[in-house]
């Protein structure tokens, strides 16, 4: 990759005029406003001094309990508090906590907490906020060192809990997880139909066993002295209140949990390395509600499968497993990074959820998991059968679920790698299987390449040779320096769109030969280009990125006697971009790579300067334009291989320029002209499979306006600024700033 923030700071500094400050490293400590070190048991409480926007460092110490905030207030909140627990345990110091609390507000609300475990033990709970009102926007992440078997809930309150995410990096055992958590006590004066537990997220990265469960969003009725988070769940609530877009990442295999709970989306997505053990693996004997859920299964674009491939998403060992809406079947919509996506009828191979790769599909034998007449709340769990021996806020570890999970979910030649697929279950993906329309914005940035490559080679046509001839007029004939700098912002139909902002720069030296019928300036230079582009396509993907680059080149222009001219232009360098954005097909997927090319451009034209009068000209000319950006071999972030091909650009301009001079040193120009573009087009390949092919191809036509400076022989500089409208395939703005000077 070019070296960006060097070249970015020394060319836009000298086209802007501004001297870019050098960038500090970020400071990545916290700013905290409270570290508790002590190791003795008389900490007992450990609390932030205010009611909100703490930031609490426990390194040390135990007792019952770490609150970031806890208010007792009327109308007191506790907001946007941050609490770090990094306190290995041990076994000698027992320095542990019972429980540990982003911020509690005991009259209103507690949003926008941070809990962060990085090592220690808790005993009981860990909470990221607890308002009577509201609990939303909280966040409780465990990391790879945390130790105890608590419970992890997101956020808590008597009325809203919602946008909260629970995300658990650490192996091991905890006692229950639950995002968005009601406790409904009509007496506050809350009317049920005011509750809601929504949009909450649980991601598990490492295996975990989860005793009692996994729970999206969960309303149970207050009873008095008892708050128990998975006891007197409350049946009247609807799907919008209590499952509405709460979401479960299964980015793991070997997940054991007694059962889940109220989630419209599960995603499971697969790691690039496949296991003989199912990824969820449900033990308690209830049912198990998928009425209305979404299932979506990711699978890794550089997944080594060679042959066909059972993968369990889902075990239920035990109780009945529901998967039914109103009128249609639920649908396992499988993706194969963000390049393939295939849906699939939801079915069950012995209360199982599977999925087949790379397999011969089959015809669909397997009837819905309950019958179409039967009906279950969605919202209702069973009673819980298998409750752990102690209360989790004891220090005995509670009983182990039902199921030894010690032992593999299957046999591997179960889970594994069967001879056929089951005759129940498609298979997916296949080498040369077509590619999703979204995948378009992957290439669009290979166009966006493009395009920023010919802005380069339109500087260099458009002003460069008028700015470096006015200059070595100024110094007599004499060889002199120049530079050269075009600003735009511009939007390309491509079949969808794409729209570029940035700076074109170019340094050079003047050289200039008298001949017999004429005059030859040639004008070697260095370039650096920067900017960023956006495209949307069809499909509702936006992609954004950066690109930057740097070459250089070589212009030369005859002029005769006549008033005819002829010129050419070469340009070779290096241009990089990135990419960044969400495919939504098959569920949200964050995808970016990077590439670099190398680009050749060339231009040749004539044109006929003709004079109108003393003081006035007419320059009407054309121009043909070539330019070459390189293809590249990219990875995503999802793990796929795309081959890019390379995009070349066939231009043809034709137009006309009038320039009055108003004294010896100002003048003024207005043109008008028409640009087709012959190809342009971009395309990728993956897997067998291409892309669609967005391209430049089109016409435009365009509209410039411009003011020149001679300054007098005191000050030997020259300069001139100009804008150009763009109307038709390409549409926007760009204009150039010239500036020459004589030592």
């Amino acid at each position: 990759m070019i070296h960006k923030k060097i070249a970015t700071r020394i060319m836009l500094a000298l086209s802007l005029g501004v001297v870019w400050n050098a960038a500090g490293a970020v400071d990545s400590s916290e700013n905290y406003t409270k570290i508790i070190t002590g190791e003795e048991s008389d900490l007992n409480l450990v609390r932030g001094d205010k009611s909100s926007d703490n930031r609490l460092l426990v390194i040390g110490g135990q007792g019952y309990g770490i609150w970031g905030a806890q208010n007792n207030a009327v109308e007191g909140d506790a907001n946007n508090n941050l609490v770090t627990y990094n306190n290995p345990y041990s076994e000698e110091k027992k320095n542990d906590f019972r429980s540990l609390t982003g911020g509690s507000s005991w009259q209103n609300d507690a949003n926008n907490n941070v809990v962060e475990v990085i090592s220690g033990k808790i005993l009981s709970e860990i909470t990221g906020g607890e308002g009577v009102n509201h609990a939303n926007n909280n966040r409780v992440i465990l990391e790879k060192d945390y130790q105890g078997t608590s419970e992890i809930i997101g956020g808590k309150s008597g009325r809203q809990a919602n946008n909260n995410e629970i995300v658990i990096n650490s192996s091991g055992d905890i006692h229950g997880i639950i995002a968005g958590q009601i406790f409904f006590w009509k007496n506050l004066g809350v009317d049920l139909s005011e509750v809601e537990a929504t949009s909450n997220t649980v991601t598990i990265n490492a295996p975990i066993t989860v005793y009692r469960g996994i729970a999206g969003g969960r309303v149970q009725d207050y009873i008095q002295n008892n708050y128990d988070a998975f006891e007197h769940p409350l049946e009247n609530v609807s799907f919008n209140q209590v499952k509405k877009g709460n979401t479960l990442n299964i980015n793991t295999f070997g997940v054991v949990a007694g059962n889940i709970y109220n989630f419209e989306n599960i995603n499971f997505n697969l790691p690039k390395q496949l296991e003989d053990k199912a990824m969820l693996t449900l033990t308690k004997n209830e049912v198990t509600d998928l009425t209305g859920s979404k299932i979506v299964a990711h699978v890794a674009g550089d997944t080594n499968v060679t042959g066909p491939t059972k993968i369990v998403l889902l075990d239920k060992k035990q109780g009945e497993l529901i998967m039914k809406d109103a009128t249609t079947r639920n649908q396992l919509t499988v993706t194969q990074g963000v390049s393939r996506v295939t849906s699939l009828k939801m079915q069950t191979e012995d209360n199982d959820i599977v999925l087949y790769i790379n397999g011969t599909p089959a015809t669909d034998t397997t009837e819905p998991a309950t019958k179409p007449d039967e009906t279950t709340k969605p919202d209702k769990p069973a009673t819980d059968t298998n409750e752990p021996a102690t209360k989790p806020d004891e220090t005995a570890k509670p009983d182990k679920p039902t199921t030894d999970t010690n032992e593999p979910t299957t046999n591997s030649g179960e889970t594994t790698k069967p001879d056929t697929p089951s005759n129940n279950t498609d298979s997916v993906f296949h080498h040369g299987d077509p590619l999703m329309e979204q995948t378009k914005s992957l290439v669009e940035t290979a166009v966006a390449m493009a395009s920023f490559t010919n802005k380069g080679a339109d500087s260099v046509a458009e002003t460069m040779a008028s700015s470096v001839k006015a200059v070595i007029a100024k110094n007599n004939g004499n060889d002199s320096p120049f530079f050269n700098s075009t600003l735009f912002a511009l939007k390309y139909e491509t079949g969808s769109h794409i729209k570029t902002y940035g700076s074109t720069t170019q340094i050079g030296f003047g050289m200039q030969r008298e001949k017999a019928n004429g005059t030859v300036t040639f004008a070697p230079f260095m370039e650096y280009g920067v900017g960023k582009y956006s495209s949307l396509v069809d499909s509702g993907v936006r992609g954004d990125g950066d690109i930057h680059n740097f070459g250089g080149g070589m212009l030369v222009r005859y002029d005769t006697n006549t008033g005819a001219y002829y010129e050419g232009a070469l340009r070779v360098g290096r241009i990089s971009g990135d990419y960044r954005g969400v495919f939504t097909v098959g569920g949200p997927q964050a995808v970016s790579f990077d590439s670099d090319a190398t680009y050749v451009t060339s231009h040749a034209g004539v044109g006929y300067v003709k004079p109108l009068s003393d003081t006035t000209t007419l320059d009407t000319y054309g121009t043909y334009f070539y330019s070459h950006t390189g293809g590249d071999t990219v990875r995503l972030s999802t793990g796929e291989t795309y081959d890019f091909d390379a995009v070349d650009s066939h231009r043809l301009r034709v137009g006309t320029r009038y320039t009055k001079d108003f004294s010896n040193h100002h003048a003024v120009y207005a043109g008008l002209g028409v640009e087709h573009e012959f190809d342009g087009e971009a395309i990728a390949y993956y897997d067998g499979a291409s892309t669609p092919s967005p391209r430049l191809k089109g016409t435009s036509g365009l509209i410039e306006l411009g003011w020149s400076h001679n300054v007098g022989k005191a000050r030997s500089t020259y300069q001139q600024i100009g804008v150009t409208g763009w109307f038709g395939r390409e549409r926007g703005i760009t204009a150039h700033a010239n500036f020459g000077w004589v030592f």
